[in-house]
């Protein structure tokens, strides 16, 4: 059986895919490095093209990584300025090829590091630095006159990329709030019906065991009666602590499906349930409900899904459950953060059942959990 990873882990799983694909921007320094060694330059000439090259990988890789953690709202300003220098510091190395190309790193590091007022300025002045560079290397008109339409539409697309992404961060958070909602609200609910199902049984206990105490000496025989009476409230309010209890270790398929549905739909999760082409006998059906309850919390929870799918299925020998969403698994895939107490218990059911549990993470994205329980044994 598989595991996820822990939560930590898997809030950062994006992080650390976004992280890579930042820096896979740094690859546009090709060209003009191509360039400058194809012109066949003298050591300090390369010296000094590398070396700025590797402050600027070093600052941008600073500032991409920062961006896109939990701190991502505190840049580093000595990273922003050592991007800019040694952006304005190649330019006579590397020629008109790195002036065409600089502006993409500049601009996206300007969006990561500035406020929206702020990197509208820092724009414009990036668009007029590299206008002015291309005319004093040479460049013709035709070559100049659309570069700062292209940094205009860099700079709203990145722009809005970044606001995107507080937007979904925000949402997930919400997500977040709506699942544990939901589990605060069950127990609320819990303990509101013991409330109502001892509160007025214990109070009346109370009185009689005071009453049964004033009255142990002036009047033994309704001294006696009335503990007879405490007695048999006690074992009125025992049992009914156990239905109730019952009541909830016990869950019903059809109430775990309908409240599986409430649940998903509070967190803003799709479900589709596919129903059995046969009716799922009693024994079985409380280790499904079981199954499905413990999956779903693990879904709201854990997955950051957007799609959940529920399977039953029965036939001669055995009935099955199998429950996937569309998750983004953490970064190594394995799946460690939904293990723990809920899915070691439920294993523990569907063992002594005769059944098997299988979990795991899914090709790509998404996690799974799969019973089947024989309906013989269970």
């Amino acid at each position: 059986m598989t595991v996820r990873t822990t939560l930590p882990e898997l809030e950062h799983g994006r992080a650390r895919t976004t992280r890579a694909w930042s820096a896979a921007w740094l690859l546009i320094l090709c060209w003009p490095l191509w360039s400058l060694l194809d012109a066949e330059p003298g050591i300090p000439r390369v010296a000094w093209a590398f070396g700025g090259a590797a402050l600027l990988a070093g600052c941008w890789l600073m500032i991409t990584w920062r961006m896109f953690s939990s701190r991502g709202d505190t840049p580093r300003p000595w990273a922003l300025a050592g991007l800019l220098g040694a952006t304005l510091a190649l330019l006579p190395v590397l020629g008109r090829p790195w002036a065409y190309v600089c502006f993409v790193l500049v601009v996206s590091a300007l969006a990561a590091s500035l406020r929206p007022v702020v990197f509208t300025a820092a724009v414009v002045a990036t668009a007029v630095v590299d206008v002015i560079a291309l005319w004093v290397l040479g460049a013709p008109f035709a070559g100049i006159w659309w570069v700062p339409l292209v940094i205009a539409v860099q700079a709203a697309v990145v722009q809005s990329l970044k606001q995107m992404g507080v937007l979904v961060a925000r949402l997930e958070a919400a997500r977040a709030e709506v699942a544990q909602m939901a589990i605060e609200n069950e127990r609320l609910r819990f303990a509101r019906d013991l409330h109502d199902i001892l509160g007025h049984t214990l109070a009346s206990i109370i009185i009689k065991s005071q009453l049964a105490a004033r009255l142990a000496r002036t009047d033994p025989d309704r001294a006696a009666r009335e503990m007879a009476d405490v007695e048999h409230a006690t074992r009125q309010a025992l049992d009914e602590v156990r239905r109730a209890v019952t009541g909830y270790r016990t869950p019903a398929l059809s109430e775990e499906l309908d409240k599986a549905a409430r649940g998903l739909r509070a967190a803003g999760i799709e479900l589709e349930v596919s129903p059995a082409e046969g009716p799922i006998p009693a024994s079985a059906e409380i280790l499904l409900a079981w199954a499905v309850r413990e999956a779903v919390t693990n879904v709201l929870r854990h997955s950051r899904a957007g799609h959940c799918w529920i399977d039953l299925s029965v036939d001669d020998t055995a009935a099955g459950l199998e429950v996937r969403d569309d998750g983004t698994p953490p970064g190594d895939g394995s799946g460690a953060g939904r293990a723990g107490h809920g899915l070691t218990g439920l294993a523990e059911r569907v063992a002594e059942a005769g059944g098997r549990l299988e979990t795991g993470s899914l090709p790509g994205r998404g996690y799974r959990l799969c019973v089947r329980v024989p309906l013989e044994e269970s």
